[in-house]
């Protein structure tokens, strides 16, 4: 899969602060993986997302002092400090997603940060609803490749160092 193909799909969507021009420098690569089963469930638990939580656990931004980044499995933490567009949207879709008869198909992107580790550049609301659903889901990952740097995406400045 060609950075191209990626961009044209997903750019229109993204809302984080990529930049495009650099990720095309470098020849950021992009691999598609489809995830099934229980794998999927575990795996879409374990992505990052682009929400934050401050030391006593509350929701913060990304560049405050001492906050880190949540994964898709523990995001609901913070959910009584959420803004409420946010925690109405999860809502809504987990709901949805708790009705549905069949696995939950989501297509994300995500940033590959280490072997099996991705940051979500989209769909984090879609993702927490979905695990917060507890439906299965049929995963899809648009994982871009490229280096761990905050020049490419501020976030990625937390993922320099290794996570527990």
């Amino acid at each position: 899969m060609e950075f191209g193909d990626f961009a044209v799909r997903f750019r229109p969507v993204i809302r984080a602060e990529l930049d495009w021009g650099r990720l095309a420098d470098v020849e950021a690569g992009v691999r598609m993986e489809t995830v099934t089963g229980g794998t999927a469930r575990r795996c879409l638990a374990g992505l990052f997302t682009v929400w934050y939580a401050d030391a006593r656990g509350a929701d913060s931004s990304w560049n405050s002092p001492g906050s880190r980044p949540l994964r898709v499995g523990s995001a609901g933490r913070t959910l009584p400090s959420w803004p409420e567009d946010r925690r109405r949207a999860v809502d809504a879709l987990a709901r949805g997603y708790a009705e549905a008869s069949r696995p939950v198909p989501l297509t994300l992107p995500t940033y590959r940060v280490g072997e099996d580790c991705h940051v979500l550049l989209d769909g984090n609301r879609r993702a927490v609803a979905a695990h917060r659903a507890g439906r299965d889901v049929e995963l899809t990952l648009w994982a871009l490749t490229g280096p761990v740097c905050e020049g490419i995406l501020p976030d990625l400045r937390h993922y320099a160092a290794p996570l527990g």
